[in-house]
């Protein structure tokens, strides 16, 4: 990334970054509205990634799947979801029949990964926006997505800039070049201090160590799903998965981290935090 680029980005991540936040805050049907934004362009940019591998998607019945997903959590409805997927499924094997194209097992394969890759991991923003009603920590679901978000954006900046200054170790060349084990350590590091940050300031009735687990999930399993997002793209034999965020590339560029994070952050709090 070029020093023009990342001021690009830093001011783009400054102008969009507090809305995000407040729509994370507010919740409802705004945050609703914001994640099947994401999620619809996310599954569309990686259609078009599967389509450079030779696949054609059932692009608009994914795209009408990923709604539906996002429905599916926002009512807290776990039947619906496996209607959704099951139903899905089926007219996508169904269509295979009728459409002119070749390559049906990659044409399925590639419609229900939209699925199962971008639309239910973004789904779970919205799980942990709308965490069960019984659970301790409803009255913080807004301040939870907004620690998740931040953690991330600080391990990404952190582990670009200390990356490109002191970076001297590889981390994974075949995936991802210009990425650091010392950036990413950097990247870890941060986030666990955001997450303190964030215990100290606005979840102040969050217990510390879960507040450090969900840092070290974001700060770890974010910068491990950006690295399978960069495999992807290598694969396609594209640098980003579009352009449509001046300095970021595209919405997975963007969001990738949330894919692994936000899944792995919900199921801690459901699970071993409790809810």
């Amino acid at each position: 990334m070029v020093p023009d680029k990342f001021a690009i980005r830093t001011a783009v991540t400054i102008l969009v970054g507090p809305l995000i936040l407040f729509l994370s805050w507010l919740g409802g049907y705004y945050f609703l509205a914001f994640v099947c934004i994401i999620c619809l362009l996310g599954m569309y940019e990686f259609y078009r990634l599967s389509a450079r591998k030779g696949a054609a998607a059932a692009i608009y019945l994914g795209l009408l799947a990923g709604v539906a997903v996002c429905l599916c959590f926002f009512y807290q409805r776990p039947d619906l979801l496996w209607l959704v997927l099951v139903g899905t499924t089926i007219l996508c094997l169904l269509g295979e029949l009728f459409r002119d194209v070749e390559a049906p097992i990659l044409n399925v394969s590639a419609t229900m990964m939209g699925l199962l890759y971008v639309a239910i991991p973004f789904a779970f923003l919205i799980a942990l926006r709308q965490f069960p009603a019984h659970a301790p920590l409803q009255s913080r679901g807004g301040s939870l997505v907004m620690m998740v978000f931040l953690c991330i954006w600080v391990c990404d900046s952190a582990a670009y800039i200390f990356g490109s200054r002191w970076g001297r170790h590889k981390l994974f060349p075949r995936v991802s070049p210009n990425k650091t084990v010392e950036g990413t350590f950097a990247g870890f590091l941060f986030s666990l201090l955001t997450a303190y940050a964030s215990y100290l300031t606005f979840l102040l009735d969050f217990e510390l160590r879960d507040a450090l687990v969900v840092g070290a999930i974001c700060g770890s399993f974010g910068q491990l799903s950006d690295l399978i997002e960069s495999l992807f793209k290598r694969d396609a034999g594209v640098k980003d998965a579009s352009n449509l965020i001046p300095g970021h590339g595209g919405v997975l560029d963007r969001f990738d981290s949330e894919i692994l994070a936000a899944p792995l952050v919900y199921l801690y709090l459901r699970y071993v935090v409790g809810g």
